[in-house]
């Protein structure tokens, strides 16, 4: 057997020093659980390892940089905007340290279209056991299951979950709600047909990141709305659960908000605005509004638990907080964890930064906890 430990390029030692110093702060009635850069105490520092990882002019010059960014990537006809989204969003980036997760694929009859899924199993995993439905982001344009693979794998293995994940259809090629649909009819067949591999269909998990976290939190939505009760727990994971960027009593964008030490400053708030600026795009994408869409200004009574993460230094940051607020106002659990130091996609980052290797095991915390699975060995 691999010693996975020699693969990661940090020492394993980081990550107990995250759970060691992991604290909960409240802020405007919600209760945040802190995950601090793990060998760096000051407040508004950037993790090395992610800081090092940044472009130079970036670091310097920040957020002046932001025009030439969104004329880069939007420049153009929708289809040449979104294979250059596709060249910068779709690279692997985490590495393979989960062991003895087999991954079968299959394609789901939904509606008139043909969705390819994967699905994963946890070796010596036993039959019934509920299920992760996860959905890769991309800005509803980019994105592919090989992105989230590593994420997928280790959840099976961290949880003991049978997983599965979509291939959906992406824009401007299908253009919205192409997308939501293969999603939901994938829900759908899951409930139907978990037990061909393993899984119990009235018990899934929904999970998703960004782009994907808006369609997990929107499918939640819908089999609630449609009296189903198949999903019975939310993991998202930055969503972008408001993509016009509305505001309201809970959610005020600010730069003012985020703690940004200097030296940081540049590449923090480049960050955090270049994303802000492609809300607009995403909205563009898909192409109207209502709960499905923007589920942050959905009906939220009667969703199932939710855990919700996200980066410091993520746009997105200050959206997923207060929609952890709106839920939690709604009557539903909610647990919201903010990692210290980091922006966004961070938790493809498996094997490179030690925060995207704690994210998986709270969400596999999260998935035993709700479903009352006893620990994986």
């Amino acid at each position: 057997m691999k010693d996975v430990s020699l693969q990661r390029k940090y020492d394993p030692a980081l990550s107990e020093a995250i759970r060691q110093k992991q604290h909960i702060v409240r802020e405007a009635g919600l209760d945040i659980f802190v995950k601090p850069v793990p060998d760096d105490d000051r407040p508004g520092v950037l993790d090395r390892r992610f800081f090092a990882g940044i472009p130079l002019p970036v670091r310097i010059m920040g957020k002046a940089l932001c025009p030439l960014v969104r004329f880069i990537l939007s420049g153009g006809s929708a289809k040449s905007a979104a294979s250059r989204m596709r060249r910068y969003f779709n690279k692997v980036r985490s590495l393979p340290l989960a062991e003895g997760v087999s991954v079968s694929r299959r394609t789901v009859k939904t509606g008139d279209a043909g969705v390819a899924i994967r699905i994963y199993r946890r070796e010596g995993a036993v039959p019934n056991t509920p299920v992760f439905y996860y959905i890769h982001g991309g800005g509803f344009a980019a994105g592919c299951p090989d992105v989230v693979e590593e994420i997928c794998r280790q959840l099976a293995w961290r949880s003991g979950c049978a997983g599965v994940q979509v291939d959906y259809r992406l824009a401007p090629e299908h253009p919205y709600p192409a997308a939501f649909d293969d999603c939901y009819g994938v829900l759908r067949w899951i409930a139907e047909n978990a037990g061909d591999f393993g899984g119990d269909g009235g018990r899934i998990c929904i999970a998703g990141d960004s782009a994907g976290g808006n369609l997990a939190a929107a499918c939640a939505m819908r089999d609630r709305d449609e009296g189903r009760g198949a999903v019975k727990a939310q993991a998202l994971l930055y969503p972008v659960v408001n993509p016009a960027g509305k505001e309201d009593e809970y959610f005020h964008f600010s730069l003012d908000q985020y703690n940004m030490l200097a030296g940081y400053k540049a590449a923090a708030s480049f960050m955090i605005t270049v994303m802000q600026s492609g809300t607009s795009g995403m909205i563009k994408v898909l192409g109207g509004d209502g709960p499905y869409v923007s589920p942050y200004f959905g009906a939220l009574e009667g969703l199932p638990p939710c855990l919700v993460l996200y980066g410091e230094f993520d746009y997105f940051r200050l959206e997923s907080e207060a929609y952890a607020r709106k839920l939690s106002a709604a009557g539903v659990p909610v647990r919201a964890v903010r990692y210290s130091g980091l922006s966004h996609a961070f938790a493809e980052l498996i094997g490179v930064q030690p925060q995207a290797e704690d994210c998986m095991a709270e969400i596999a915390s999260f998935l035993r906890s709700v479903f009352r699975m006893p620990q994986a060995s």
